[in-house]
């Protein structure tokens, strides 16, 4: 108990963590959650999204994947073998959506015996059992197919060495407003993750996922000077530009190619067009303790909710279109100002 007070103390003094320790059985719950993260969603599942739509969802991604393809061929600073490269990629990304669909792609905890009186000694015999079967799989192949999050998460993210993008159905909730509205939330995360898989890093990861540089070195210069402005402006907000600026290029390029997607071309209702903006400016909405955002403004690469909203609005003629923004207006930036990355 002493060790856990003067831990708990210490996030609090030094770390933005709170004032005062959640109950114990509250602290017992959240440790079996994240001990048994995808043996616990595997029940909650059914019970919390029956029947959810998975073949809406499957179709507003393929869109956006369609989309940012679409925008890599009418790049204009790109090599002809850096666009090659990049087509081929996304087109070989693996999208594994809303769920685990078996056993390899669960990857659920080994089995061990554990002992309700001994927590602690529970704990130990988990361990044990993870490593005992990591040192075993490391005799044979990778498994390409595993989630590394459980589907009740409200996360996403995108693998390298795996060429692959996982949403589970926890970020998606069920998409019941109109395609267009949609594309401004999840759309721009799939966006967002997949050009990831084409920015500066992911250069350095072939379609298959070896390491493997596509970009030519004048290309990554490109890519880096296309994005830089972003972090002048960035460091305007509080936040340190040069640590956000790969998260800052992948929001640019979701939030683009989501509404490429909705709109082609630019056309489409005027309202949906605002509904699609507020549904990003949703996506980001959150309430953080004072010392935890002075915290996240210091380490975390990604920025905080206001600035991925704000700053990166800035840049889209949709947006400015849609709010009939003029020069003078807080939320208005020239078009000599506005970032192209792709």
């Amino acid at each position: 108990p002493e060790f856990y007070k003067t831990k708990f103390s210490f996030n609090h003094k030094h770390l933005g963590g709170p004032e005062a320790r959640p109950v114990r059985e509250e602290r017992c719950t959240e440790l079996v959650m994240r001990r048994f993260v995808k043996e616990i969603d595997a029940e909650l599942l059914p019970v919390v999204f029956p029947d959810f739509p998975e073949e809406k969802f499957v179709s507003l991604a393929e869109g956006v994947r369609a989309a940012i393809i679409e925008g890599v061929r009418k790049n204009d600073w790109l090599s002809p073998e850096g666009k090659k490269g990049a087509i081929k990629k996304l087109q070989a990304a693996r999208l594994q959506l809303v769920k685990p669909h078996n056993e390899e792609e669960w990857y659920f905890n080994p089995q061990a015996r554990y002992v309700a009186s001994e927590p602690l000694g529970n704990m130990q015999r988990l361990d044990l059992a993870l490593q005992e079967r990591m040192f075993e799989e490391l005799k044979g192949p990778r498994n390409r197919d595993r989630w590394a999050m459980g589907p009740l998460t409200v996360n996403a993210y995108y693998s390298p060495p795996d060429n692959k993008f996982v949403m589970p159905i926890g970020i998606l909730q069920y998409p019941q407003l109109p395609a267009e509205i949609n594309y401004g939330a999840v759309g721009a995360v799939i966006g967002h993750e997949l050009g990831h898989g084409i920015d500066d890093k992911g250069a350095m990861f072939d379609h298959a996922g070896k390491l493997k540089q596509w970009m030519s070195d004048q290309d990554l210069v490109n890519f880096r000077k296309a994005g830089e402005r972003f972090v002048a402006q960035f460091d305007q907000t509080g936040h340190n530009g040069k640590l956000t600026l790969g998260e800052n290029i992948g929001d640019w390029t979701g939030l683009t190619f989501a509404y490429a997607a909705a709109f082609p071309e630019g056309k489409g209702d005027a309202e949906l067009k605002r509904k699609f903006y507020l549904q990003y400016a949703r996506l980001w909405c959150g309430v953080t303790r004072p010392k935890m955002q002075e915290r996240m403004m210091k380490v975390d690469p990604h920025p905080l909710g206001f600035a991925r909203v704000n700053e990166q609005v800035k840049h889209q003629q949709g947006f400015i279109e849609a709010f009939s923004c003029k020069k003078g207006n807080a939320m208005y930036l020239p078009p000599e100002e506005r970032i192209k990355v792709w």
